[in-house]
């Protein structure tokens, strides 16, 4: 039989506290080497935003949300990001070109597109920043107010060339999007 140390008293030491101690210590430095990795970096073929273009006279908010492969709802935006209000703190002025930040990954968008975790469609939700400002988030969530939403593949963005533009151009008129697609 195998014996357990004793402490000074010659009780045997088993001090739950002790262990679970060290195992928080153990978790934290997981997470912090975790939280430390380095964001890939931006080639070719490996993208870490989309640019967005803003041709309108408004100033918008994008956020972009990839969904669960078993989530197949994305009209509802209550599953979508009723959690969301704090990603859409960007403002994307009225004709700003290229914005990246509304968008930025830590990861390349190619390995999110083939991660089995996630769908093969990243959404694109644009907000009238006037709006989400001045409503509360469950009203926005709840009475879907959206200016457009853009169901983006993989290969709608390559050929785009990671560029989205609102309200969209004649380029993006085979992306799925919502409301459709009506030119001007």
């Amino acid at each position: 039989m195998a014996h357990l140390p004793h402490d000074i008293n010659g009780g045997a030491t088993c001090d739950p506290t002790r262990n679970m101690k060290k195992v928080i210590k153990i978790l934290l430095v997981a997470l912090m080497c975790m939280a430390t990795r380095c964001p890939d970096k931006e080639n070719e073929n490996c993208h870490t935003a989309i640019r967005f273009t803003n041709n309108s006279e408004k100033n918008l908010r994008v956020v972009d949300k990839f969904t669960h492969r078993f989530f197949t709802d994305p009209l509802d935006i209550r599953k979508g990001f009723a959690e969301s209000a704090n990603s859409v703190q960007f403002i994307i002025k009225s004709s700003e070109q290229n914005n990246e930040r509304a968008t930025r990954s830590f990861s390349c968008y190619e390995k999110i597109f083939i991660d089995e975790y996630f769908s093969d469609t990243v959404y694109v939700y644009v907000f009238d920043a006037a709006v989400v400002d001045t409503t509360p988030w469950e009203i926005v969530a709840k009475d879907y107010l959206v200016l457009k939403r853009y169901d983006l593949s993989l290969e709608d963005l390559q050929r785009l060339d990671w560029q989205v533009t609102y309200p969209p151009t004649e380029a993006m008129k085979d992306v799925k999007q919502y409301p459709p697609y009506e030119s001007e």
